[in-house]
């Protein structure tokens, strides 16, 4: 099964499959792109598919640098982005869960960044979403 709920090239996700697909945890997803439509002008969102492993995943891109992966799921969805130095820095400085500032200090480093990776099924998980947004703009 493919990481993403969408995992047919064929049928690339719209909004009605989508919110089905999501169930309440979408108007989080909604709350994040609102957010970044807000924080990050001339953004570029655009729904990839990256094969049958990891199926449809809509990537947010600022000015040629990835910004975020939203990675459909039932019910949730994971919310993906790469950290540099100085934004795992300020992570840890943050006041974000302990353990997701472990995580992300004991990620792999990879040449665009750690990654942080959270799996959204309500508020709380998407406001921290927004936090780390915040401080990957921002740095």
């Amino acid at each position: 099964m493919a990481s993403s709920f969408f995992d047919d090239k064929a049928r690339k996700p719209d909004e009605a499959s989508l919110s089905e697909a999501l169930g309440k945890a979408k108007r989080c997803w909604d709350a994040i792109i609102d957010h970044l439509d807000k924080k990050c002008d001339g953004h570029v969102r655009e729904w990839k598919f990256y094969g049958e492993k990891y199926g449809w995943q809509l990537k947010v891109v600022h000015n040629k640098r990835s910004v975020l992966y939203l990675v459909p799921r039932k019910d949730s969805f994971m919310a993906s982005l790469a950290l540099k130095e100085k934004a795992v820095d300020a992570v840890r400085a943050s006041g974000l869960p302990p353990s997701l500032i472990r995580d992300i200090e004991n990620a792999k480093a990879y040449p665009e960044g750690k990654p942080a990776r959270i799996e959204v099924t309500g508020k709380k998980q998407a406001d921290i979403v927004k936090q780390l947004l915040e401080i990957k703009l921002s740095t």
